[in-house]
């Protein structure tokens, strides 16, 4: 009665160590997204911009924009390679 509930750890000892994902290169798995890195930086400049010439709103709008923009040309680059 108790064999159906028991589990085959072969079977779990064997799956376990198996990418779950197996058409993912490994190579995959570090690379940076750029626009991640770029936008609190843009966002980050465009703050103190806006602070320094007391205009927050378009400082942190234009920050923001530069950051993306950045951000998509390095990663653009970067997988052109």
């Amino acid at each position: 009665m108790d064999n159906h509930n028991k589990t085959n750890n072969g079977d779990l000892e064997k799956n376990i160590h198996e990418l779950e994902d197996k058409d993912m290169d490994k190579s995959d798995k570090n690379q940076t997204n750029y626009l991640g890195v770029f936008l609190p930086i843009g966002t980050a400049l465009g703050v103190s911009f806006g602070i320094i010439f007391d205009n927050l709103a378009i400082g942190i709008s234009i920050g923001t924009a530069l950051g993306v923009l950045m951000g998509t040309i390095v990663q653009s680059t970067k997988t052109e390679k």
